[in-house]
């Protein structure tokens, strides 16, 4: 039985979509290799944590992020996020991956493929991006917490 969670998730067209892909790449495997090789649940494992095993194993791919807050995408190039986008938004590269570390909720997939054609227009290693976003998560938090004057 889908839960309330999964009706609101499902409203989007492009969710529906995407799922439908996700369950065909997952269920299929082709010849490229694009299978889906890793795919869970943002409650069940946040996006720093797979961007670290990601990162750890060095792996190359595409991650798909999809929520009630939208679509996200991530390209890896062996381990670092090399691209970020948020389809509907004009955010793009750092601002893009700092927003989509705050998703907590919805699905993730990896599809490992060959993305050394992908410039990279993050320019920094993953481990200091994900370093930036708690910070920026915890500055926001004071932010919230101090009392106004």
């Amino acid at each position: 039985m889908a839960s309330v969670h999964d009706a609101v998730f499902l409203q989007s067209g492009v969710a529906r979509v995407q799922l439908r892909v996700m369950a065909l790449h997952s269920s299929q495997a082709s010849d490229a290799g694009r299978e889906v090789g890793l795919r869970g649940r943002l409650e069940q494992f946040g996006l720093a944590t797979v961007l670290t095993f990601l990162d750890l194993e060095r792996r190359s791919g595409e991650l798909l992020l999809l929520a009630s807050r939208g679509v996200g995408r991530l390209w890896l190039h062996h381990g670092r996020v090399v691209r970020a986008r948020i389809e509907g938004s004009r955010r793009v590269r750092k601002s893009a991956l700092y927003e989509l570390l705050t998703w907590d909720e919805g699905r993730f997939a990896f599809t490992q493929t060959d993305v050394s054609h992908i410039e990279d227009e993050i320019g920094a290693p993953t481990t200091m991006l994900l370093i930036e976003a708690a910070r920026r998560i915890d500055e926001q938090q004071n932010d919230a917490q101090a009392p106004s004057p």
